[in-house]
C-alpha cells in the first residue's frame, strides 16, 4: 500500500496529463460503482467527511485535487470539490473512474472494491405515462404489485384473476404506470358511463356513484343511452357494482325527462321531493343526475330499509323517526336513546314524504317488531300483529338482527291476530 503522500502525488501527475489529453482517454477499468462503494472510498480517504478541506490540496470525500476536478468537469457543480454535494462528487468520481480506473485512489480504491463494482450509483428513474391519458380498455399495473386494472374513462377498474379468460383481457399488453398514480386511480367509471359485462351478456347499466343501475330495453333508446360509448367492465367488479346503492343525498330525475319529479336517494330508496321543498330545502343546489326511468320507478316504490333513523331535512319538524316496514314510526327522546338509535346516522328526508310515511296504517307483512313493554317479538300480517316463538329464529331461519325496536304505543295500536 502506498503512503498518502505518494498516492496523492500519483493522482496529481495523472491529473496533469489528463488536463492535456482528456479527449483521448478511454476506459481503463470499472466505469461505475454503487453509492455504498463510494462511501467506502470516502471513509478511507476522508473519514467519510464529504465537505472536508484540510488545506493539503485535496478536497471532499474523495480527496480530489483541483486540477482533476477541473479536468473532469467538476466545476459545473461547484468551484471546489468539498463545496459540491455528495452526489455531485460521486458523479465526478464516476468520470475519474472511467478515465483512470480505481488506481486514481491507489490504496482506497482497491480496498473499497471500486474496480469490482459496476453498478450505476444514480440510475435514471423510469418514466411512466399518466394513466389518465390512456385509452379506455388499456390494462395497467404498477411496477411494485401484481394487481391489474383496466382504464375506463380515466378510472382504473380492478381486474380479478377470474376476469382474465372470460373477459379476453390480454395481459401481454399491460402498461406500467407510476405506483402512486396507479393507487390513486378512481375505482369506478365516471357518473353517466354506460357499461356492460366484458365477458358477454345483453345487460346494460349506467354508473352513478360507483353503483351500476340497470337500463331497461325501453330506457335504452328513450333515455338516449344508445348514443353513449358502451364500455365493457370486469364481471367481478360489475357484480359488486350492481349491489351498491347510490350515495345518500344524491338528487336524481328520470333521464328521459318524461317524469318531471325530483327525488333524493336514501339507503337505496328514491324519496319524492315536493316542488315547495325543491328550493326551500336546498335540493336545487345539489348536483342533479339523470337515471333510467324504469329503475327510478322501482326505486321510488321502495321504502328505506328497516331501522333507518331520519327526520325532516328542513328542521320544521324536530321529531325523529325510525323506519319499520315502510312506516316512519315517531320516537320520543327516551326511545331514541333507549333503543340505541342515537348511535346510528340520522338522515334527512323531505318533510312531505316523511309525513306520508308516518301516516301509513301498518307496516308491510313480515315486519318484526319489539317494544319495551315485553320480550315478545311480533310479526305483522295483514295489518295485525302475531306473537313469534323462539324456534322461528336461528341459523337458516329468521334473524333477531331484523327485528325493529319501536315504542309500546305503536305495537299497542295494532290488533292481535
Amino acid at each position: 500500500m502506498r503512503s498518502v503522500a505518494a498516492r496523492k502525488k500519483s493522482v496529481l501527475a495523472v491529473a496533469a496529463l489528463l488536463a492535456v489529453a482528456a479527449p483521448l482517454l478511454t476506459s481503463t477499468g470499472a466505469s461505475a460503482a454503487s453509492v455504498p462503494t463510494w462511501d467506502k472510498v470516502a471513509q478511507c480517504e476522508a473519514s467519510g467527511n464529504w465537505s472536508i478541506n484540510t488545506g493539503n490540496g485535496y478536497y471532499g470525500g474523495l480527496q480530489i485535487s483541483m486540477s482533476t476536478w477541473r479536468a473532469f468537469g467538476g466545476t459545473q457543480y461547484a468551484a471546489y470539490p468539498h463545496q459540491a454535494t455528495k452526489q455531485q462528487q460521486i458523479l465526478t468520481g464516476e468520470k475519474i473512474l472511467a478515465g483512470q480506473g480505481q488506481g486514481a485512489w491507489p490504496s482506497c480504491g482497491p480496498a473499497a472494491g471500486l474496480g469490482a463494482d459496476h453498478a450505476n450509483p444514480y440510475p435514471t428513474a423510469p418514466t411512466y405515462p399518466n394513466p389518465a391519458t390512456l385509452a379506455s380498455g388499456t390494462l395497467v399495473k404498477s411496477p411494485s404489485g401484481p394487481d391489474v386494472k383496466v382504464m375506463i374513462g380515466g378510472a382504473g377498474v380492478p381486474v380479478a384473476a377470474s376476469d382474465v379468460a372470460p373477459g379476453h383481457y390480454d395481459l401481454s399488453g399491460i402498461v406500467l404506470v407510476d405506483n402512486a398514480a396507479f393507487n390513486g386511480l378512481p375505482s369506478a367509471p365516471p357518473a353517466g358511463t354506460v357499461i356492460h359485462d366484458q365477458a358477454g351478456g345483453a345487460g346494460r347499466y349506467v354508473v352513478i356513484d360507483g353503483a351500476a343501475l340497470p337500463i331497461s330495453g325501453a330506457d335504452w333508446t328513450a333515455d338516449g343511452y344508445d348514443t353513449r360509448p358502451d364500455m365493457g367492465v370486469p364481471s367481478a367488479w360489475l357484480t359488486g357494482a350492481v349491489q351498491r346503492t347510490v350515495t345518500n343525498g344524491r338528487v336524481v330525475m328520470d333521464q328521459s325527462g318524461n317524469d318531471p319529479a325530483r327525488y333524493v336517494m336514501l339507503n337505496g330508496s328514491a324519496l319524492h321531493i315536493s316542488a315547495a321543498e325543491w328550493t326551500a330545502n336546498g335540493y336545487d343546489q345539489r348536483s342533479l343526475m339523470g337515471v333510467p326511468g324504469d329503475w327510478l320507478k322501482a326505486t321510488a316504490a321502495k321504502s328505506p330499509v328497516n331501522g333507518v333513523v331520519l327526520k325532516d331535512v328542513s328542521g320544521a319538524d324536530s321529531t325523529v323517526y325510525v323506519m319499520a316496514g315502510g312506516v316512519a314510526v315517531p320516537l320520543t327522546y327516551a326511545d331514541f336513546t333507549g333503543f340505541g338509535y342515537d348511535k346510528r346516522p340520522l338522515e334527512g328526508a323531505p318533510g312531505t314524504w316523511l309525513k306520508a310515511a308516518a301516516a301509513q296504517a301498518a307496516p308491510v307483512d313480515g315486519t318484526m317488531l319489539l317494544s319495551p313493554d315485553s320480550n315478545t317479538v311480533w310479526q305483522v300480517t295483514g295489518g295485525k300483529k302475531k306473537a313469534m316463538t323462539a324456534d322461528q329464529f336461528g341459523p337458516g331461519k329468521l334473524s333477531f338482527a331484523d327485528v325493529v325496536s319501536v315504542p309500546t304505543a305503536f305495537t299497542a295500536k295494532l290488533p292481535t291476530a
